[in-house]
């Protein structure tokens, strides 16, 4: 039986990862930091909650903050996840962006792109529109704050249950190939795509990756608080080229905390541009 949370170990913890990861949780998510971290407690063979938070404290090589990022961040993603997502990608943002520069190479990244399914969609929708890749034109980044989720998306190896989330037979006869009990992308969708590891919470590592023309960042910004959503959406825009785009998720709003974009739509999704 797992350890059970108590209210200081639970404030201490929340307080830590909201300044390691930005995400916000509160009092109700005891048993969700019981579930998550208890493996990790296990594994150090220690005796309680504030005894992993002592050794994070003294974490001068990052690894244990690593290994709690990890069990802490979500990755529920799959691939093509709200469908209407990625065809905008190819019926207005990349013939918008070759209309205006048609020798230009377009810079995408994912943000917070979890286990790799939304970079490796709009990649194989790139390729199902017909789009010429050979010629490099368009530069796919997938960042995350978790090594593990970097590591699998990477790997562009699948579990049987993870293809059957929105990949269907034809796609899946077409990109991926059989591997024991997984399916591997195939090495050409793979080169598409470069991985790094960032934390959205400093601006400095968002501002290493240089600029982009499209930013895809979903479902992220929910988890963070108002002054935590500004600084990095203000950052977004800093390393936006002019008329750069911002997608975020269909529940999420940029209201009342950037007025930097200006608010477009397309077929009913909402996206946002940098003028």
């Amino acid at each position: 039986m797992g350890k059970k949370i108590t209210e200081e170990e639970l404030d201490v913890l929340i307080k830590y990862i909201r300044s390691k990861c930005g995400i916000v949780l509160d009092s109700s998510k005891a048993y969700l930091l019981e579930t998550r971290l208890n493996p990790l407690i296990q594994e150090l063979n220690i005796e309680s909650f504030m005894a992993l938070y002592d050794m994070l404290k003294k974490d001068y090589t990052g690894k244990i903050s690593t290994k709690l990022i990890d069990a802490i961040c979500t990755n529920e993603t799959y691939f093509f996840r709200d469908e209407s997502y990625f065809k905008i990608f190819v019926q207005k943002f990349i013939p918008d962006f070759f209309e205006k520069n048609p020798t230009g190479n377009m810079k995408v990244w994912s943000a917070a792109a979890s286990t790799g399914q939304e970079v490796y969609s709009l990649a194989l929708s790139l390729l199902d529109a017909g789009f010429d890749v050979s010629r490099n034109k368009v530069k796919f980044l997938a960042t995350d704050i978790s090594d593990k989720a970097i590591a699998k998306a990477s790997s562009a190896l699948y579990s049987q249950f993870e293809v059957s989330r929105g990949i269907d037979q034809k796609k899946l006869t077409k990109y991926f190939t059989k591997k024991d009990s997984n399916w591997k992308i195939a090495d050409r969708v793979r080169a598409m795509v470069q991985f790094r590891k960032v934390n959205l919470m400093e601006p400095r590592e968002i501002r290493s990756l240089g600029n982009f023309d499209l930013i895809y960042c979903r479902n992220v910004a929910i988890y963070f608080d108002h002054s935590d959503r500004k600084k990095m959406f203000d950052t977004f825009y800093e390393v936006l080229n002019p008329g750069g785009i911002l997608v975020i998720g269909a529940t999420e709003s940029l209201m009342g905390v950037s007025t930097n974009f200006k608010k477009s739509s397309f077929n009913g999704v909402s996206f946002y541009v940098k003028e």
